[in-house]
């Protein structure tokens, strides 16, 4: 299927809801399937019942820890494949940390959004090719 035809399934696991009304309002304009998620439960169940193609996680969530929700999904069986990027405020996060674990891209807020498009555009066509 040529990329321009597939919608894409972007899912996004953070507790701010200023950030996820944004990020989701954006990723819309371009033309993506969005889902949001508040916390690391809700976004296990959702990433169950929606598969989706890239998932933007926060480090920081209410219920866990973003790494090890990280850890999770790329040790799980149905999921390892998913692209993960990673979304925090904390610029104390160490990238490296981040990429070792399985991270596909890290995303720092502010984000930009011509930037963060352009980036999940290369990662999702990374993994079509």
């Amino acid at each position: 299927m040529d990329n321009k035809q597939k919608k894409y399934k972007i899912l996004i696991i953070d507790d701010d809801k200023v950030f996820l009304e944004t990020m989701c309002t954006i990723l819309k304009m371009e033309g993506f399937d969005v889902h949001d998620a508040e916390t690391a439960e809700s976004g296990y169940e959702a990433m169950v019942n929606i598969k989706p193609d890239l998932v933007m996680l926060d480090i920081n969530l209410p219920d866990k820890n973003g790494f090890d929700v990280l850890i999770a999904i790329k040790n799980s069986k149905n999921f390892s494949d998913m692209p993960v990027v990673l979304i925090t405020a904390d610029t104390a996060v160490l990238v490296d940390e981040a990429f070792e674990k399985g991270a596909d891209d890290c995303f720092f807020k502010p984000i930009n959004p011509k930037e963060t498009i352009a980036r999940i555009k290369r990662i999702l066509d990374e993994y079509e090719n």
